[in-house]
């Protein structure tokens, strides 16, 4: 009867934690479907029969515990490895490989002018407008007017994509392999930063959190840069965690990497170099953060010369100066934010960070490891809480540099809350926690995130761009937002920004184009349809006045009219997702006046 629980246990939890790792597992057989999407029944049921046999079978249960554990232990790191290598196939599988919106589109666009050597010169903006917004208008999402008249900047920093460009030898497909491979990444350092703090067994749990996280998870799809921020910053924290002074090194290189990615947390090298000044002894003392601060201080300089190129001062960035994005007011609203936002998609479990803080529940770990990491989330989340505030979730992304530190607390505090209890309770006890924890943060990710939604919306992107490419005329000249960028990727099209065209301009814009030649068309989004019809005061109520060349209805609803005069009223093209490839490199940008 006990072999017989302990084996159902065991495939129980087999069972849940494949469904996790593939997102739902279906066959049919004999013409019967099996299918299972969710893990929750299977880990509970996992449970339950636990708790049978640590009820009825204590002594043996204990044994059978202890052996288990002893034996699991050497393959510890390869069971990390595997975890890491599912989150990294996640991103892959359900990742968009889609250069849209705003942050993919520039960082791909950005990662393909680097690789072509167009930058770092801003990039002059190959058409003239005559409104007094013009080169804010030809900008499109992603990018912003240069301090040089009549060119254009990149808005984001050029650490990943300097990495994209980089990865471009695999291909088109290159750029969208950076951050599932930075995600399998960041889960094994995750290992490694727990592995150090308090064991092996806390580094699993810290792998395990960081790969079911649903931030990470849900970031682990797009191409930006929250996924390898975070393993760049864990990385450094690892290996500020050694005793050479060759490890404060290479904690140097990877906070230089850190800092070329994420350039808006320059607290975070601080962090390091105190934590590298107060852990060592005598000479180290100096040596250690004085190499350290070696490659930052390059990259420091890099950024700084740079950014007054694209800005005009080191301390300015795409976003705008310093003082436009941060402030004290932004404080409370943030707090109202962040915490919530742990609280709820980490599930109430994640307190358990707070207890390894404490020095009655923190003497098995390393006070050093708890020090730095405490210190790595305090320090980012002060960064961020002044900064301008968001609504959505899933703006706990700007937290990933420090969520792996926090969630190695996290596993320390599973192990402290649970030491205490006898042992045959305390590991099932620990069990429990973990298999809770898991589910919890399954069933927010399954409600705010679901992946296979996400991929098949973000496809659209490629197919609009597909069919102005090729069913556009090469004078074409698309108003649009949201797809302002990826228009120009896919679609070879100039854009215009037509948030931001002067008010006052907007009833002429359409003659002035056709005036250079140029052939207007509007690209709206469903959700834009509201703001366009206000900026350009048109009726609420009455269709556009315009006639409808091509319309999309799923995955949001985009829609294309011909903005001439001249327009035909034949029937609009009915444009269907999945037409485009997944992976497609820049459309040459064309613009024939006529």
């Amino acid at each position: 009867m006990r072999r017989v629980l302990l084996v159902l246990s065991v495939i129980a939890l087999a069972w849940g934690g494949l469904v996790i790792a593939t997102g739902g597992i279906e066959w049919r057989i004999a013409g019967v479907l099996f299918r299972s999407r969710a893990p929750d029944r299977a880990l509970l049921i996992a449970l339950v029969l636990l708790v049978t046999q640590a009820v009825l079978f204590s002594e043996a249960f204990a044994k059978d515990v202890s052996r288990a554990a002893a034996t699991a232990r050497p393959f510890l790191p390869l069971a990390a490895l595997l975890v890491a290598l599912m989150l990294g196939f996640h991103g892959i599988f359900f990742g968009s490989f889609v250069a849209g919106g705003a942050d993919s589109y520039g960082y791909v666009s950005q990662a393909y002018a680097w690789a072509g050597g167009t930058l770092p010169a801003a990039q002059p903006i190959p058409l003239s407008v005559p409104w007094p917004s013009g080169d804010f208008s030809l900008a499109p999402l992603g990018y912003r007017p240069g301090i040089t008249p009549h060119t254009m900047v990149p808005t984001y920093a050029p650490g990943l994509p300097l990495v994209m460009a980089a990865f471009l030898v695999f291909g088109a497909c290159g750029p969208y392999l950076v951050v599932p491979a930075c995600a399998a990444l960041v889960v094994w350092l995750s290992f490694a930063l727990g592995r150090r703090a308090g064991g092996p067994w806390a580094g699993i749990l810290a792998a395990l959190f960081v790969a079911t996280s649903p931030v990470v998870t849900f970031q682990a799809m797009w191409p930006m840069s929250d996924v390898p921020a975070a393993a760049l910053w864990t990385g450094a924290a690892v290996a500020a965690l050694g005793d050479r002074r060759r490890d404060a090194f290479i904690s140097g290189l990877w906070t230089a990497a850190g800092l070329l990615v994420r350039p808006n947390l320059p607290v975070i090298p601080v962090v390091f170099f105190c934590f590298l000044f107060a852990a060592a002894r005598g000479r180290e003392r100096w040596m250690r953060p004085a190499v350290f601060a070696v490659p930052v201080a390059a990259v420091v300089l890099f950024i700084a010369v740079l950014y007054t190129a694209w800005y005009g001062a080191p301390w300015n960035s795409g976003y705008g100066a310093a003082a436009d994005i941060f402030g004290a007011s932004n404080v409370i609203p943030n707090l109202r934010r962040y915490p919530v936002w742990l609280w709820k998609s980490q599930s109430p479990l994640i307190l358990l960070a707070l207890l390894p803080l404490l020095p009655a529940f923190s003497r098995r770990a390393d006070r050093r490891a708890v020090l730095l990491c405490a210190a790595l989330f305090a320090a980012t989340l002060a960064s961020y809480l002044a900064y301008a505030p968001f609504e959505e979730w899933w703006y706990l992304r700007f937290l990933l540099p420090a969520m792996p530190a926090l969630l190695v607390l996290t596993a320390l505090g599973f192990i402290a809350a649970t030491e205490r209890l006898p042992y045959v309770w305390s590991r099932l006890a620990l069990m429990a926690l973990v298999i809770v924890m898991v589910m919890l943060a399954r069933q927010y990710t399954t409600t705010y995130s679901a992946p296979g939604t996400l991929r098949d919306g973000e496809r659209r992107y490629a197919d609009v761009g597909h069919f102005v490419n090729q069913s556009l005329p090469r004078n074409a000249i698309v108003l649009a937002i949201q797809e302002s960028g990826s228009v120009r990727h896919y679609g070879g099209r100039m854009t215009i920004r037509w948030d931001l065209i002067d008010r006052d301009w907007t009833p002429r814009v359409i003659g002035e184009l056709e005036r250079l030649g140029l052939h207007p068309y509007l690209l709206l989004e469903d959700f834009e349809t509201t703001q366009f019809r206000n900026w350009f005061g048109l009726d609420a109520n009455a269709p556009l006045p315009w006639a409808l060349v091509a319309r999309m209805r799923q995955n949001g609803g985009v829609s294309i009219f011909d903005m001439t005069a001249a327009a035909g009223a034949g029937s609009p093209v009915s444009l269907e997702p999945g037409v485009a490839e997944r992976c497609q490199g820049p459309a040459p940008l064309v613009i024939e006046k006529r």
